[in-house]
């Protein structure tokens, strides 16, 4: 799994506290645990976080970077970047923590969850009652599933029903996935053939079958097939067609509420102070917005 940090400033700020930490231990005074400072040198929110967190100064992220503009990878492969990241980054800030970001594949962040090897999930998690029976969300944006094709639409795809019997691809674990299914089952009810679904890892693994007209369309979060077909002439965004507009979240295990509430408040401040909106605007996706952060859990 990679790791990566975009913030190596914030590393050495933490080494260069590490001498006052040996001073104190070898006079026999009140020891401080590595990774964290004095706490006037912590914003507010930091006394919010859990204990554990509190103690290791580290907020540990999941994400698949492959999915831009909310996360993905700098020209060198190795620089994460994206609105998610840049959201998460300044969640970590208004907590005083500093950010340590695993990249993973979509379907195994929920299980990085609840193994516990991760904190949060900042991915462009779409809100659902199945994921809510294992994680609490905090949602801060929202969008809708966008439908892409190869450029000049040799299939003549005006809407979701004009896919019965042509192949789809989604990634697995998405949102798409019943979306795509469900369209299937309409179109059999309505004495058609069903939608033949492909479900793969990553969506840059279905645009190559778009892109070699093995499949249609390819069903994915609409910010994301905009930006995927502003980046040549090999894709379009089949116009006017958006469904299932839902908001998405920050995922945090269930039951996590001292860490669900840390990160809403830490939003909300974003929200307030402008921050929120100059993120969306630097990657030209203002209609993700929300007016506010909340926190959604199952029952």
């Amino acid at each position: 799994m990679r790791r990566s940090f975009r913030t190596p400033t914030k590393r050495l700020a933490t080494m260069a506290l590490l001498p006052t930490v040996l001073f104190a231990v070898s006079c026999g005074g009140a020891q401080t645990p590595a990774g964290s400072s004095a706490s006037e040198d912590k914003p507010a929110l930091f006394a919010q976080l859990p204990e554990e967190i509190q103690r290791s100064g580290v907020l540990r992220n999941g994400a698949d970077f492959t999915y831009p503009p909310l996360e993905f990878t700098e020209p060198d492969g190795t620089t994460f970047t994206g609105v998610d990241l840049d959201l998460a980054e300044a969640v970590s800030e208004k907590l005083g923590v500093r950010l340590e970001n695993t990249n993973a594949a979509f379907g195994t962040l929920i299980p990085q969850l609840q193994s516990r090897r991760l904190d949060m999930v900042f991915s462009f998690a779409t809100v659902t009652d199945e994921r809510m029976e294992a994680v609490d969300f905090i949602e801060y944006s929202q969008s809708g599933t966008a439908m892409m094709v190869r450029k000049g639409n040799p299939e003549g795809i005006k809407t979701i029903d004009d896919l019965c019997g042509k192949g789809v691809g989604v990634q697995s674990g998405a949102v798409q996935v019943p979306i795509a299914e469900e369209a299937s089952a309409r179109c059999v009810a309505a004495g058609k053939p069903p939608i033949e679904i492909t479900q793969l890892g990553k969506d840059s693994e279905v645009q190559m079958l778009v892109r070699s007209g093995r499949i249609a369309a390819d069903l994915l979060d609409s910010p994301v097939a905009v930006y995927s077909a502003a980046q040549g002439d090999e894709f379009e965004v089949v116009p006017g067609e958006r469904y299932s507009v839902r908001p998405h979240g920050v995922m945090v295990l269930k039951g996590n509420t001292a860490l669900a509430e840390a990160i809403r408040t830490a939003l909300q401040e974003l929200m307030d102070d402008g921050t929120y909106a100059a993120i969306l605007d630097k990657y030209d996706v203002p209609d993700l917005a929300v007016p506010q952060a909340k926190i959604s859990t199952a029952g």
